[in-house]
């Protein structure tokens, strides 16, 4: 038996395009921007904490590409140097959601280098079957890819597993549904298994796994999704277009006046703007601009024109003044 990688689971533009393992489902689309219903992880990986600190479990756009489309520039990486090397971290953001709420959920995971071929990271949910009684009810179900036959083990690729709709196993036993023998992935369940044996049956907390018995592998997971949202691993969260003080304006394209065709002699042109109108009766000899510093024309220092150190102008570090820009 395949050992089991287990010891016990509103973007900044879109990454390169990625290859899609069979039997996943159609690739997201890059975003540009923050995706309502996501939860941008950070480097700190909060709202998760490592729960294994014998191998390596960080953010990191290593990979090529570094996300699965769809995942912004980024991926969570987990390392497993060693036989008894482990990388594993964990979020209690869901806990009290029914198992029945989990059969959407789905994570990407990529294999860049593995000692077994057939390994990847897993998805595990802790959870009690039995929440009336405090003092039974826990254990760990876990899927993994080389426990469900139409699951990509294609490495250097980006393979999407709908964990929900495949088979899970358990750490212990559970009334109804895995017996004593069945455990630790000596059968595997889908979760309308667990639910229909145990109605009640909830999930405490989400753990993104890779266990011992992994030496060599370095693989990559992001777009986890739970029932409250999808978490996308990001060295920097995305930003909404428009809220940065430095971005430059977007100026309209202002446009093209249409040209005035000329006026043959004896029209307008000596007879109505240029002669009696506008030009010599109007606007230029008899109106604004022949009364020197009169009508509209802007006086050197007086109407509307900004003094030097008064009126509306900006002074050097107050009012309105944008902040400093590199």
């Amino acid at each position: 038996m395949a050992a089991l990688a287990a010891a016990g689971a509103l973007i900044v533009g879109g990454g390169a395009a990625a290859a899609v393992g069979s039997g996943n489902a159609d690739p997201l689309l890059p975003v540009p921007a923050p995706v309502v219903g996501t939860t941008y992880v950070l480097p700190d990986l909060a709202p998760f904490a490592r729960t294994a600190e014998s191998g390596t479990s960080e953010v990191s756009d290593a990979f090529e590409p570094p996300a699965p489309v769809g995942g912004g520039e980024a991926a969570l990486r987990l390392q497993t140097p060693g036989e008894t090397d482990k990388a594993a971290i964990r979020t209690t953001e869901d806990a009290g959601t029914s198992l029945a709420e989990w059969t959407s959920s789905a994570y990407w995971a990529y294999q860049g280098a593995a000692g077994n071929p057939i390994q990847f990271p897993s998805m595990q949910l802790e959870i009690d079957f039995d929440p009336a009684d405090p003092a039974v009810g826990f254990s760990t179900l876990t899927y993994e890819p080389v426990y469900n036959p139409t699951a990509s083990s294609a490495p250097d690729q980006w393979n999407r597993y709908q964990a929900g709709a495949g088979n899970w196993c358990s750490t212990r036993a559970i009334p109804g549904v895995i017996e004593e023998s069945e455990r630790r992935c000596n059968a595997t369940k889908p979760l309308a298994a667990f639910v229909t044996a145990q109605p009640d049956i909830e999930v405490t907390a989400l753990i993104i796994n890779q266990g011992t018995s992994n030496p060599g592998l370095d693989a990559g997971v992001d777009l986890v999704s739970t029932p409250s949202t999808t978490y996308d691993f990001e060295l920097v969260e995305p930003e909404i277009p428009g809220t940065d003080p430095c971005e430059e304006p977007t100026v309209p394209t202002v446009p093209t006046v249409p040209t005035v065709p000329t006026v043959p002699s004896g029209g307008h042109e000596n007879e109505g703007d240029e002669q009696g109108g506008h030009e010599q009766g109007g606007h230029e000899q008899g109106g604004h601009e022949q009364n020197g510093n009169e009508g509209h024309e802007q006086p050197d220092n007086g109407g509307h024109e900004q003094p030097d150190n008064g009126g509306e102008q900006q002074p050097d570090n107050g009012g309105h003044e944008p902040p400093q820009c590199s």
